[in-house]
C-alpha cells in the first residue's frame, strides 16, 4: 500500500465483520479436534499475523516468535472464539497481546542491559538519514508508521493495513470507537506531514 492510498482511505470500510462460510466450517472442525483443519486455519493466516507482527516488531527473529506464539495460543483457546465475531478479527487481537507481551521483554532487556549494549542499540535504531534517503513510498510509509507513538501505530495498522473495522480495532486494544477514530485521524495526519516533509527533504 502507498502512502497516497492509506492517506486516503475512507474511515469506514467495506468488508464483512463475520467469518467466512467456509472458514467457519474449517474452524469447528479444528475444534473438534481435527489437526488438518488447524493446519488450513494457519496456512490461510500465518502470512497476515506475520506481516502484522513485522509492522509492530520490525525484527524477523522477533516475528518469528510472535507467530509461532500467536498459534500457540490459538490453539490452546479455538474454543472460545465466537462464532458470530469474525476470525481475523479475534486471531489479530491475540498476534496484538502476543506483540505487547514480546516488546515488553525488550524494554526489560534494555533496561538492565550493560552500558555498552545499551550504546549498540541506539546505533542500530533508524537514524533520521536513512528516512530521509528512503524514496521509495512503501519504505516512507513503513518508516513514518514505526514513528507513530505505539497506540496510534497500532489503531493505523489494524484499521487502515489491515483493514479491521472500527468497532474490531476497538475491541482488539481494549478501547472505544470513538478513541480509535481519534487515533487513527491523528496517525494519518502524522503521516502526511512526515511523508511530506521526508520527501521534500530527500530532493
Amino acid at each position: 500500500m502507498t502512502a497516497e492510498a492509506l492517506l486516503t482511505l475512507e474511515v469506514e470500510p467495506t468488508r464483512s465483520s463475520v467469518t467466512e462460510p467456509t472458514l467457519l466450517a474449517v474452524i469447528r472442525a479444528a475444534r473438534d479436534g481435527d489437526e488438518r483443519a488447524f493446519e488450513e486455519i494457519m496456512l490461510a493466516s500465518e502470512r497476515r499475523v506475520a506481516l502484522l507482527a513485522w509492522r509492530i516488531l520490525g525484527d524477523a527473529e522477533e516475528v518469528k516468535e510472535a507467530t509461532q506464539e500467536t498459534f500457540l495460543r490459538v490453539f490452546r483457546h479455538l474454543s472460545q472464539f465466537d462464532d458470530q465475531l469474525d476470525f481475523f478479527g479475534w486471531l489479530f487481537r491475540i498476534a496484538v497481546n502476543v506483540c505487547r507481551d514480546i516488546e515488553k521483554r525488550r524494554r526489560r532487556r534494555w533496561i538492565f542491559a550493560p552500558a555498552d549494549e545499551g550504546m549498540s542499540v541506539a546505533s542500530d535504531a533508524r537514524a533520521a538519514d536513512d528516512v530521509l534517503a528512503a524514496r521509495d513510498d512503501a519504505a516512507l510509509l513503513t518508516r513514518a508508521i514505526d514513528a507513530l507513538p505505539a497506540k496510534e501505530r497500532l489503531a493505523v495498522i489494524l484499521r487502515e493495513v489491515q483493514e479491521l473495522s472500527t468497532e474490531e480495532v476497538a475491541a482488539i486494544l481494549g478501547s472505544s470507537p470513538a478513541t480509535v477514530r481519534v487515533q487513527v485521524s491523528k496517525a494519518r495526519s502524522k503521516l502526511r506531514v512526515w511523508i511530506e516533509a521526508w520527501r521534500g527533504g530527500a530532493r
